[in-house]
């Protein structure tokens, strides 16, 4: 006999865990559908697992400039196998601890695959039949790997399967030169692999301001990093020390020889057995499409995260996740997701939110921006990470902040202040107004504020202006 529920959530991710817990909140009775463990690819597979790598390696960066200063004698010997194991265990106490909370709060997790079989009717391929007036669909996305011949090969992997590995390869290409391939070019060089970057536009980190992200790619090689943009590639082939690609730049063939290759070109959302045609749930460029209270075309049935495309970010799908448990108890309330913080957890770290340069232009704005450079900061000095920028964007008829793009250490905790500055409306007197605590990164925010007025304090002004064409 089918088991009843006010909402039945597929998919247990950052999205799906987060929509049912809500909904519990709101007293409805929420049956969860997980195929793997709660917690979906970015606990299990992205964003903690990596950064418990990041972690343990921004610790090995600090041991050899502290070598480097005399502080240590001699650089630190790296036990890689030992990175990998305190990444399992901080993976495990983090899942736990959420399967844990998830059905003590009185969630119905059923373990298996599942689909929509008819209204308001979910299927587990364990044999459980589930049915709710109102389903959330939060089955995230999975990795995408172009047809390249020779992607198939042993050796050639995805964020899953290089995760766990026992042992860093001595060379290491990666394939994309986004979000997720720099963490990986961050971690690995750090950790002794040579890493070469492939990356078939013509710039990295697409979606970062390019002012920043040409000044990381600077950093980055300066770190041993070969990164090569606008590249084709051919194919891959073993040889007989590992792998290689074979690969097209400015009309000219090149090869790159591996132990190891990573495709990291991104992620398409996952909708494989879900019954979406079935459902008559409507999709546009292979996402599920929504309304701004993230229904879809089926009755009763919502869609979050991932799954709709746009930005796949783990705090993007648990917005999402909040919105549409309210929705399913009654409330009206729909998405402002138009201002999103995004986070590159690299050396140094990058953060950014509201528009770039790029965007601000394309869209006719009139703007300026004000730069401010963390080595006129003194406790970026300090902390031996001075090669960093705080960049201000506003608009400049209106005077509000439309854009904030940082390079340092510890940023993506100071970006979520400046997306509500974005999110409100503040200008750059009321950034500059506000007192900053001494010593800290942040007082960077308030310089890069003050060049919109009379300047900053501790560097020489500047800022440009740009008029639409």
């Amino acid at each position: 006999m089918a088991q009843s529920y006010d909402m039945i959530v597929i998919g247990g991710g950052p999205g799906g865990y987060v929509a049912a817990l809500r909904g519990l909140q709101l007293g409805l009775s929420v049956a969860l559908v997980e195929k793997e463990r709660l917690g979906g690819v970015c606990l299990n597979r992205g964003c903690i697992p990596t950064k418990a790598l990041l972690s343990d390696v921004e610790g090995i960066q600090w041991a050899r400039r502290a070598a480097k200063a005399g502080i240590l004698l001699g650089d630190p010997d790296v036990d890689f196998r030992a990175i990998m194991r305190r990444k399992a265990e901080v993976v495990e106490q983090v899942v736990s601890n959420l399967e844990k909370h998830v059905t003590g709060a009185g969630v119905t997790v059923c373990h298996g695959s599942a689909g929509i079989r008819g209204p308001g009717e979910v299927s587990v391929d364990s044999g459980e039949v589930l049915r709710a007036k109102h389903v959330i669909i939060a089955s995230g996305s999975r990795s995408w790997v172009p047809r390249i011949p020779g992607a198939d090969l042993p050796g050639v992997v995805t964020t899953r399967q290089i995760l766990q590995v026992d042992k860093a390869p001595e060379r290491l290409i990666i394939v994309g030169g986004g979000i997720i391939g720099q963490e990986f070019a961050s971690i690995f060089s750090a950790v002794g692999s040579r890493v070469t970057v492939l990356e078939a536009l013509d710039r990295i980190l697409l979606g970062v301001d390019s002012e920043l992200a040409k000044k990381y790619l600077t950093l980055l090689r300066g770190k041993g990093v070969s990164c090569e943009t606008g590249v084709r590639i051919g194919e891959i082939i073993k040889t007989n020390t590992g792998l290689r690609v074979i690969y097209e730049r400015k009309s000219k063939e090149k090869t790159a020889d591996a132990d190891l290759i990573l495709m990291a070109t991104g992620r398409k959302p996952f909708m494989d057995g879900l019954g979406i045609e079935d459902a008559e749930i409507r999709t546009e460029n292979g996402a599920i499409a929504v309304d701004r209270c993230l229904k879809t075309s089926a009755e009763g049935v919502y869609a979050i995260g991932d799954v709709i495309g746009g930005r796949m970010l783990a705090h993007v799908a648990s917005y999402h996740g909040e919105i549409a448990a309210e929705n399913v108890a009654g409330r009206d309330r729909s998405r402002e997701d138009n201002v999103v913080p995004s986070c590159v957890f690299t050396m140094p770290q990058i953060a950014c939110v509201g528009l770039t340069e790029e965007e601000a232009h394309a869209a006719g704005r009139a703007f300026r921006t004000s730069t401010f450079a963390l080595s006129a900061s003194g406790k970026a000095v300090a902390m031996g990470e001075q090669r960093g920028w705080v960049k201000l964007i506003e608009d400049s008829q209106t005077g509000r902040l439309i854009g904030a793009h940082l390079m340092g250490p510890h940023v993506s905790e100071m970006v979520s202040g400046l997306a509500l500055a974005i999110r409100s409306g503040m200008t750059a007197s009321d950034i500059a107004d506000t007192i900053h605590p001494h010593p800290t990164i942040s007082e960077s925010i308030r310089e890069a504020a003050l060049g919109f007025l009379d300047g900053p304090i501790h560097s020489a002004s500047r800022t440009k202006s740009q008029n639409p064409t």
